[in-house]
């Protein structure tokens, strides 16, 4: 397709074809080979919009050397890479795609909560290690009568949420530190300290922010039962994940799934590794084919702003 030259919009990560092809007939598409900061920051200067994936981070002195930027794009279903005080001080709009994967990170996050309340992992091992009869002794509650806690309330929460009651009639309690109450089901609020030690099943939903780094610390997963298990597909930060190690070591915790992680990719020497009743996966709630074409939809709302229209998904970004 042949460039507008009207626009210029730099893409600092690899793009959908078709989402490129979309943005090609708004202006002249600069596709970056190098997503560093340095590399961004040369190229934003004369930038009308710039476009991000995961991980190239829009810092404040980015965005104050976008002299020409009407909109920043992020093709993810989060925004905690971009700086947003500094976007809102230039009247920036921040676009991206907050509705992207979350009926595949709710499937994903059930399929993990089954696997770990009925402990397939380890039924699978012992059962490869040669026994059979003596590992079929009832164990175990359905999970309608069960209480899970929901840590915060997002999107992926709420349709979770809807699963979990829909499809086996689930009590649900919350606490979400920012006040926010769920919509698509009804669920009994709580305290942290309250919810921590009713939790039988303990699910995370936070964002990633100063206020939520390691929110879920050694001395808050002390208030949880020692039959009590954690999951968490949300952000890696939000968990002490040492602190979470230690208490599954020292029984203090019965089990725990987890696919985000403080660090990526995980280190080879983290004590997480070695924990038992651990299920650990790569970062892969949102990876299906479906969630893959739905993040570059953020290409149209770009290209809204850039056509004068508001956005149909902008994040709020603080003065």
């Amino acid at each position: 397709m042949e460039e507008n030259p009207s626009f210029r919009i730099v893409v600092a990560e690899p793009f959908d074809p078709g989402a490129i092809a979309r943005l090609q007939a708004f202006g002249h598409v600069d596709i970056l080979s190098d997503s560093s900061p340095q590399a961004i920051l040369a190229a934003v200067p004369d930038a009308d919009a710039l476009l991000v994936r995961n991980k190239a981070h829009v810092t404040a002195r980015i965005i104050e050397a976008g002299n020409r930027l009407k909109v920043i794009g992020r093709a993810a279903p989060n925004i905690d890479h971009i700086d947003l005080r500094a976007a809102g001080r230039r009247n920036i709009p921040v676009v991206y795609t907050p509705h992207m994967a979350l009926t595949s990170t709710a499937e994903f996050t059930l399929a993990m909560i089954l696997a770990l309340h009925r402990r397939l992992p380890m039924f699978d091992r012992l059962l490869r290690g040669g026994q059979f009869e003596a590992l079929r002794t009832p164990a175990g509650r359905e999970l309608a009568h069960e209480t899970i806690a929901f840590l915060g309330i997002d999107t992926v929460a709420e349709r979770l949420g809807r699963l979990l009651q829909t499809a086996f009639a689930s009590r649900i309690i919350f606490h979400d530190p920012a006040g926010k109450t769920p919509v698509e089901f009804t669920a009994e609020s709580m305290g942290l300290e309250e919810l921590l030690a009713a939790a039988d099943i303990l699910v995370i939903h936070l964002p990633m922010s100063p206020a939520t780094k390691r929110f879920v610390h050694a001395e808050r997963l002390a208030l949880m039962r020692p039959t009590a298990m954690l999951v968490n597909a949300s952000r890696g930060g939000v968990i002490d994940t040492a602190a979470l190690a230690n208490a599954l070591q020292t029984k203090r915790l019965a089990a725990a799934g987890l696919d985000v992680f403080e660090i990526e990719p995980l280190p080879m020497d983290h004590p997480i590794r070695r924990a038992p009743n651990c299920l650990l996966t790569p970062h892969v709630a949102a990876a299906t084919i479906d969630a893959a074409s739905s993040r570059f939809q953020v290409a149209d709302d770009v290209i809204r702003v850039l056509s004068g229209h508001s956005p149909l998904y902008a994040a709020e970004c603080g003065a």
